[in-house]
């Protein structure tokens, strides 16, 4: 099979892989009709290199994979909140997972070495604890973690940074919409989590956490046991990775200390209660079972409490002023090794600008974004001594 013929039978195969119809995708290349596309796809008509790369971008894929040829590469598993695929979550996870990739490039190009990074060490092996101690060594994980990263006693400020910093976990934030609210995934670039912007800040801030118990557990739980057969119930996993969230999020002693500093005549109100809430960054429900889990609430009263409403619109209104829109964005770690290996020489502005998945004629404005001023010579060092 000569090269066109072998381009043109892998776009066809990853648009069908993606349920992309002709007319979709030609859309999206801002082809007039579908016709063209079918002609290039069937090997009709030689594709040009500006479309090429418009549909690699569009599936997801590097240029290489279509014009070295590669079949039958098996992608790392992405274990995705809800297991249902929609289109948007497919054309997600492919960006995703190349990101992933570019990052291991940009780890090589900078000369990072990511294996040096504690994920190993404390990644579990086996799961016989959490079938003998439940919910208890779950909470006994959380405080494990949140001592080992320093995470103090508002995790939620600095998680982030700290998987990214310390663990050398990717942390990645696109507009999924209501196509899910987080993945997370493994392979030989490392480990990385995927966050839906479009969410609020303590939404993205619980994700996160729930996501970091299942790279903990990546390798002593299956895809059977973490998702439910039921759509209603959650699976067993599943609660221990919200119940490892909530108190990763929400560190007891100190949740206590301001939960009875609060109180008057044995009573807590309800502005008291998003007030806490807020100081964490975590969602009102988080908090009110985090209280129940702690024995200072009631369950039943906090089920009413739900049930009604009252307490989520207070909640919500008072936090109006701490939503930030930030948009998509990539991760501090991912950008700084992206601007090292532009200003190493190791990647030109072209391909800096496909890294960042950013115009050409953006990069300039970006990097100064950065603080980064391309006339500015940092090759500049000092001699140790």
């Amino acid at each position: 099979m000569d090269k066109n013929k072998t381009i043109a039978y892998l776009l066809r195969k990853e648009r069908e892989l993606l349920n992309y119809t002709l007319k979709h995708v030609s859309k999206k290349m801002g082809f007039s009709n579908y016709q063209t596309l079918s002609s290039i796809e069937a090997g009709e008509r030689d594709i040009k290199a500006w479309e090429l790369a418009k549909l690699a971008e569009i599936y997801g894929r590097k240029i290489d994979f279509f014009i070295s040829g590669q079949t039958g590469i098996s992608q790392p598993k992405v274990l995705w909140r809800d297991p249902s695929k929609t289109e948007q979550t497919i054309e997600a996870e492919r960006r995703f997972l190349l990101f992933c990739q570019n990052y291991k490039r940009l780890l090589e190009l900078t000369n990072e070495d990511n294996t040096k990074l504690p994920i190993s060490p404390f990644s579990l092996r086996d799961k016989k604890e959490f079938r003998t101690k439940g919910f208890n060594y779950v909470v006994e994980l959380s405080e494990e973690y949140r001592r080992i990263l320093n995470l103090g006693g508002r995790p939620a400020y600095s998680l982030s940074n700290i998987l990214e910093q310390v663990l050398g976990i990717l942390v990645l934030y696109m507009d999924l919409g209501s196509g899910g609210s987080g993945a997370s995934t493994s392979g030989d670039f490392g480990r990385a989590i995927l966050i839906n912007s479009s969410d609020a800040p303590w939404r993205r801030n619980y994700d996160l956490a729930h996501e970091l118990f299942h790279l903990i557990t990546w390798d002593i739980f299956s895809d059977e046991e973490i998702y439910s057969k039921s759509k209603k119930d959650k699976s067993e996993v599943e609660q221990w990775a919200d119940a490892f969230a909530s108190a990763i999020l929400l560190p007891e002693e100190e949740v206590r200390r301001e939960f009875f500093k609060r109180l008057v005549d044995k009573k807590i109100t309800y502005i008291s209660l998003v007030e806490i809430a807020r100081e964490f960054k975590v969602s009102i429900e988080a908090l009110l079972w985090r209280l129940v889990n702690l024995n200072l609430l009631r369950r039943k009263d906090v089920e009413k409490c739900i049930e009604e409403g009252e307490i989520k619109d207070i909640d919500k209104k008072m936090h109006i002023t701490d939503w930030v829109d930030e948009g998509p964005y990539l991760s501090s770690r991912y950008i700084a090794l992206a601007i090292k290996a532009l200003q190493m020489g190791r990647i030109s502005k072209a391909k800096f600008a496909e890294y960042i998945n950013k115009p050409f004629s953006e990069v300039t404005s970006f990097l100064k974004k950065y603080g980064y001023d391309e006339n500015e010579d940092y090759s500049i060092a000092f001699a140790i001594s």
